[in-house]
């Protein structure tokens, strides 16, 4: 269980604590069983797909509104269209992030619960970086 609850470390405000939080259960526990291995090895695998994920997404956020000033910057700008549609643009990359946390937060609690319960849990995606 703590190999999943350890990826909430983040909320706390450390930075990539959502990996050195697993990372941790599995570096310390990984060897004494080898389910608790599995469930951590689960658990970072997810967390840092996650942040793979939340990267190129910032990275694509980022360009998407650099494009968008440039390809129009002189006329645009000056037209009272463009600082809305910009708005809205942050306002739907809100939504979406908040969208991923949650829907992260309940894989989470599901591994959580499988741990607690005995059962082996895959994240419904996660590359796989450990074996």
């Amino acid at each position: 269980m703590a190999a999943h609850l350890s990826a909430l470390i983040a909320v706390a405000g450390l930075p990539f604590g959502h990996i050195v939080g697993p990372l941790v259960v599995y570096l310390i526990k990984a060897h004494e069983s080898e389910f608790v291995a599995e469930h951590a090895r689960a658990s970072l695998n997810y967390q840092i797909t996650v942040s793979i994920v939340g990267f190129v997404g910032v990275i694509a956020a980022v360009a998407v509104m650099l494009g968008y000033i440039a390809s129009g910057s002189a006329q645009q700008m000056s037209d009272a269209g463009t600082p809305l549609s910009l708005a809205v643009f942050w306002i739907a990359i809100a939504i979406a992030v908040l969208l991923i946390l949650l829907v992260s937060l309940i894989f989470i609690i599901a591994g959580t619960v499988a741990a607690s319960q005995g059962r082996t849990y895959n994240y419904p995606f996660a590359i796989r970086f450990l074996r």
